[in-house]
């Protein structure tokens, strides 16, 4: 007697013989597709991020007491040294009020380099200083300073420089106070010390009377002008 199932199509229960062709399937394979791109934008989104803080920096820090009253800090950087940076800051206390501020675009060589800070106290009044810097040591650059007040009247002095110390330089100051009366001076110079180069000064009151002076410079050769009303102290200086 023949026994044979009836249903040709058994797959319930696979050939024992080890040659005959089997179709296997992995119900998870899939996934494997689906996890893979995940993971591997993850590790992309860490080092994205990674490069981004190295690219960007900040910071910002407050302090309130420690005896110094309020102090404020605060600052960014993009891009590094190389980049472009800024920062700025300031206090706040009983004897009086500070504020300072810098910012960079590029680096020393050959970028922008500003700085001011000012303060305002009963000690010293207010003051004001400022310098800025562009395209490294044979550039532009330019300083300024004022102050008011502190037992020392008004005094400012401003100067500016192209070209590095054998380049074109010009520089000014002033005063103005009950003790010093007022007075103001400016300079020319031009390829260094040795160069060419102008000087005038005005004087009224402060115990010097009212006087002029203009001084001109041709290597190491000088020569001056000017003259001298009133005064305590008349003398004659070569």
């Amino acid at each position: 007697m023949t026994f044979e199932n009836e249903n040709t199509n058994n797959q319930a229960y696979p050939s024992a013989d080890p040659y005959s062709p089997r179709y296997t399937s992995f119900p998870y394979a899939h996934y494997y597709h689906l996890a893979r791109p995940e993971t591997r934008q993850t590790v992309q989104a860490a080092e994205t991020q990674s490069a981004r803080n190295e690219l960007v920096k900040g910071h910002m820090n407050a302090d309130v007491g420690s005896g110094q009253g309020i102090q404020v800090d605060a600052g960014a950087e993009v891009g590094g040294k190389h980049g472009i940076g800024l920062n700025a800051g300031g206090t706040a206390a009983y004897t009086g009020a500070g504020m300072h501020a810098n910012g960079h675009i590029g680096n020393t060589s050959y970028g922008i380099q500003a700085q001011g800070n000012t303060h305002l106290d009963s000690s010293q009044g207010l003051g004001l200083n400022a310098d800025a810097q562009a395209f490294g040591k044979y550039g532009l650059a330019a300083q300024a300073t004022s102050q008011l007040g502190g037992g020392q009247g008004a005094d400012f002095h401003a100067e500016a420089q192209a070209g590095g110390e054998h380049g074109l330089s010009v520089d000014a100051g002033g005063h103005l106070g009950l003790s010093q009366g007022a007075g103001l001076q400016t300079h020319l110079q031009l390829g260094g010390e040795n160069g060419l180069g102008a000087q005038a000064k005005a004087q009224l009151g402060g115990g010097q009377g009212a006087g002029l002076g203009v001084t001109g410079q041709v290597g190491k050769y000088n020569g001056q002008l000017g003259f001298n009303i009133g005064g305590k102290n008349e003398e004659t200086k070569e």
